[in-house]
């Protein structure tokens, strides 16, 4: 995996390398992969290859010394030496302080302190980490300000200094905002430098380490995680995705930018050892992208919210998922398992309410716009684990906080569950809408307070199907106060969150259940109650909605709004309005009355910008269904010089008829990923209605480029595929030898899909005079498939291979054949290069025409597969050009041969009728 352009450094070999070092240079160490008995120490000189750490457990006293290795790093645009020095100290005590200096030629660092972890599979008591993340800016001091008030916090809660209570830094990805040395330098170690001499961090892969020149090869090189696994586990991608224990807990770092079916079934390995491995009270998951997210909806990772939470939610040792991404703080709990999940991703790029498309999520407690650390604490003793969320305010809007507590939260595995509730209201057997339902007081044995209800309601006794399934904490932080406060905004504080009503219309008519379970503020849930039959009427006959075809328009182009299962009032309608208005206090910019409860209906707007639709009760601003959003904009035409690349070639993508809204961006991804799912593969904002970006060489690989919308994954134009590099596809044939006249068939894998890919037939060693291209075969989107080349060829050598989007790039190795003649006649056989039938297919009017005949007569027969002659001709003027068109037009539809004969050539084609 350590896959960057290097060198090993020895003395002998690159003694050009040694000199001497300005006197003004620090070097700072960096510790990661820590354990019970060793930890690596990193760090970064400008020259010099020693790579020495002195150590010992008398600070005095620095009687131990290790050598290790120097890596020399290079990297287009960086304009310095980078030499990158590793050295592992092992055989340490667990649960043990070592004093200790790194040198490199006459430098030498300060002392440092660090302390081991606890010996492997102990409770020791006490653990405790920081979460830091999603860093990823030059040139602001954001990192090591949270760095530093972290430490402050921590010598004010415990006293002492910060290694004799924090055991690990976890960063949650985004480490830097581009793959180079320089970011790694300045970006990550620079900051860090506050504290990652005295602790360890360990990272997560994240979109960002992605990109620039050297892309994630430059996160392998600085790293050191190969030879990390919990148990022996190791992770089959490397250093994407890792785990270790440290004590009681298991550290599972996933990768939520490589979605594979090799990182689902290494997950299972650990939790499948986790649940029965007594030494393992607690684990804790890492990964870069949330499950969930209020703010820029829908920028989450599906992949590990569907295939990988749900693995980890088999154990309630599973307490803790991390992430970021997003730059503020959430936090929320997994619907169905005792696991919290939260975003850290603070120190980086602005994200405020007001700023992209939000939603609350009855999954996710609280949203804060601020940037804050956490300090989370492992009790062994206790058995439990707390989680305290501090802020330093947000910057970006003027607003500074002094470290102020915005968020705490526990987690005791075995604890009671709160007592099993009841549903107290009992109606009559039918209902009318609105109805409020009752849930009994919430009880329970234990001293834990209510966190959260939630009601089911199915149209069957097992709900099996929920049509409603509504999660309610008693308190939801979504949204903010404004300037110049900007405070959290509690938008559950007047609800009673025991009691859900039913809105008018919100339910169809129809015979319904209902339930309800109570959890506490240990996160775990009550049994659910007993169910509640009831019949409502008076209702609508189907859940009300509206929709569109897409979420792209152009500007006066036709919204057709599809609306469904409305009350069906004379004044309800749908109105269009710009993202950030309020209805009601705003005017629309185009609405239309609905006819009935369900149809359909246009919208237009001729301005440009992102809007949503709303469904509205009866000339009011009761909105009767989900909103949708969409945008409206000009459609962008991207452009490439050629459809396939050589690896490590530079790729220009033109761009032209670009709306240019704010942080519009151009992505690259690899053909079968999805954006939103998986990060870019390189990126970069447009700045202008048209213009140029150049990006780095890439990779074999298929790829597609594509347009999107305000820092989000809308997309606004169609696709553009290209390759990288050759045999990325496969062809093959059933046989390696032909008789000439047999059919030829062609089995394809692999191919990018394109409307216009092809396959073709040469000729080895083409004659003079004659082209290589005997015949060719347009795939059409398939990316796999089979067919035939129906020829009569000459004896000789040929080959087939694919080709990318009617190009000349051939995407696929050269799958060769040899023809042999089956006749002992002396007769030429030339083929379907050296005649044209146009068109074909055809109605059964066409035009036949060949080149460089040399003949006394020539003789012309069509005839069928099965050999049935349709047309003869015979044409005995000597001729050096010939065509003619033919009106076949009564025949069969079918597959036909036309053969053109003289004395010593013949000339075959296949021809289809329709």
């Amino acid at each position: 995996m350590k896959s960057m352009i290097r060198k090993i450094c020895i003395c002998l070999i690159f003694p050009f390398l040694i000199c001497s070092v300005s006197t003004g240079q620090v070097i700072r160490p960096y510790l990661q992969s820590p354990s019970d008995k060793s930890v690596m120490i990193t760090w970064k000189t400008s020259s010099n290859l020693e790579s020495k750490v002195i150590f010992g457990t008398d600070s005095t006293a620095l009687q131990n010394q290790v050598i290790g290795n120097c890596e020399v790093l290079s990297d287009a645009g960086y304009d310095n030496n980078y030499y990158y020095h590793s050295v592992r100290l092992t055989g340490l005590e667990p649960n043990h302080f070592y004093y200790y200096r790194i040198i490199t030629g006459n430098l030498q660092s300060a002392a440092y302190r660090f302390c081991t972890q606890p010996t492997l599979g102990e409770k020791p008591g006490l653990y405790r980490f920081l979460i830091l993340g999603d860093h990823q800016i030059k040139n602001n001091d954001h990192y090591e300000r949270l760095m530093k008030a972290a430490r402050e916090k921590v010598i004010e809660k415990y006293g002492g200094t910060i290694e004799e209570h924090i055991n690990l830094i976890i960063n949650d990805g985004d480490q830097v905002d581009q793959g180079t040395l320089d970011q790694y330098e300045h970006v990550h170690f620079g900051p860090s430098a506050v504290l990652s001499g005295n602790i360890p961090i360990m990272t997560t892969v994240g979109n960002h380490e992605f990109y620039g020149s050297l892309g994630i090869s430059a996160y392998y090189t600085h790293f050191f995680y190969n030879d990390l696994g919990y148990k022996g586990i190791i992770s089959p991608g490397g250093e994407n995705y890792y785990s270790y224990q440290e004590g009681s807990i298991v550290f599972v770092h996933l990768s939520s930018e490589h979605p594979t079916d090799e990182q689902i079934t290494w997950v299972r390995q650990i939790v499948d050892s986790v649940k029965s491995d007594t030494s393992v009270k607690w684990l804790v998951s890492i990964a870069h992208r949330p499950i969930q997210a209020e703010q820029f909806v829908g920028d989450i990772s599906e992949y590990v919210r569907d295939k990988i939470i749900p693995i980890l939610a088999e154990t309630e040792k599973s307490t803790l998922f991390i992430a970021g991404h997003h730059h503020l703080y959430a936090r929320g709990q997994v619907r169905d398992s005792p696991m919290y999940h939260i975003i850290s991703g603070a120190a980086s790029w602005d994200q405020f309410w007001g700023q992209s498309t939000e939603k609350d999520f009855d999954d996710v407690q609280k949203t804060i716009d601020y940037w804050a650390y956490q300090i989370v604490t492992f009790d062994d003793a206790k058995g439990e684990m707390t989680v305290e969320s501090y802020a330093v305010g947000s910057p970006k809007l003027g607003l500074t906080l002094n470290n102020e507590l915005i968020d705490s939260f526990y987690r005791k595995p075995d604890a009671v569950p709160p007592s099993k509730p009841s549903i107290i209201t009992l109606p009559a057997d039918t209902i009318t809408l609105p109805f409020a339902f009752v849930s009994s007081p919430y009880a329970t044995v234990t001293a834990e307070p209510i966190n959260s209800t939630q009601f089911q309601i199915s149209s069957d006794s097992n709900f099996s199907i929920s049509s409603v399934d509504l999660i309610r904490d008693y308190e939801n932080l979504f949204g903010t106060t404004g300037s110049p406060d900007y405070r959290p905004v509690d938008i559950n504080k007047n609800i009673n969150i025991l009691e859900y009503n039913i809105e008018q219309n919100k339910l169809p008519d129809g015979i319904w259940y209902i339930r309800t379970r109570h959890r506490d503020r240990n996160i775990v849930w009550s049994e659910w109650s007993g169910f509640v039959k009831f019949i409502v009427k008076g209702s609508v006959n189907g859940f009300t909605s509206i929709s569109t075809s897409k979420t792209v328009f152009k500007p006066n182009e036709n919204i057709i709004v599809t609306y469904q299962f409305g009350p069906g009032n004379a004044n309800d309608w749908i109105g269009l309005y710009k993202s950030g208005e309020t209805p009601g206090s705003t005017p629309s910019t185009d609405w239309k009355y609905v006819n009935g409860s369900s149809g359909m209906l246009n919208l237009q707007v001729a301005e440009t910008g992102k809007y949503f639709i709303a469904f509205f009760k009866n000339d009011g601003y009761t909105e009767l269904s989900e909103r949708i959003s969409l945008y409206v904009s000009s459609v962008p035409v991207l452009s490439l010089s050629k459809a396939g690349y050589n690896v490590g070639e530079g790729i220009q993508v033109s761009y032209s008829n670009a709306p240019a809204f704010p942080n519009d961006w151009i992505g690259i991804y690899r053909l079968y990923d999805s954006p939103g799912l998986i990060g870019s593969t390189l990126w970069n904002y447009t700045s202008s209605t048209s213009g140029d970006i150049d990006f780095a060489g890439l990779p074999a690989e298929y790829y597609f480029v594509t347009y999107f919308l305000e820092d989000g994954y809308t997309e606004a134009c169609e696709r553009v595929i290209f390759s990288v590099g050759s045999d990325l596809s496969l062809v093959s044939l059933d046989q390696s030898t032909y008789l000439s006249g047999q059919s030829i068939n062609v089995t394809f894998e692999n191919g990018p899909g394109t409307s216009k890919d092809w396959i073709g037939l040469f000729r080895q060693n083409a004659p003079p005079g004659t082209l290589p291209l005997v015949d060719r075969h347009f795939i059409v989107n398939q990316q796999s498939g089979s067919f035939s080349f129906d020829l009569i060829l000459n004896s000789g050598e040929y080959y087939i291979a694919m080709y990318i989007n009617n190009s000349s790039i051939r995407i696929s190795n050269k799958a060769t054949f040899t023809v042999e003649s089956n006749t002992s006649s002396n007769t030429q056989i030339f083929i379907s290069g050296d005649m044209v039938i146009t068109p074909s297919p055809s109605n059964g009017r066409f035009r036949i025409k060949t080149a460089n005949l040399q003949c006394n007569e020539l003789f012309m027969k069509i005839s069928s597969l099965a050999g049935v002659i349709f047309f003869e001709k015979l044409l005995p003027a000597s001729y050096s050009l010939y065509s003619e068109e033919i009106d076949l037009s009564g025949v069969p539809a079918g597959i036909y041969i036309v053969c053109l004969q003289s004395e010593n050539q013949v000339f075959v084609k296949k021809l289809v009728i329709k």
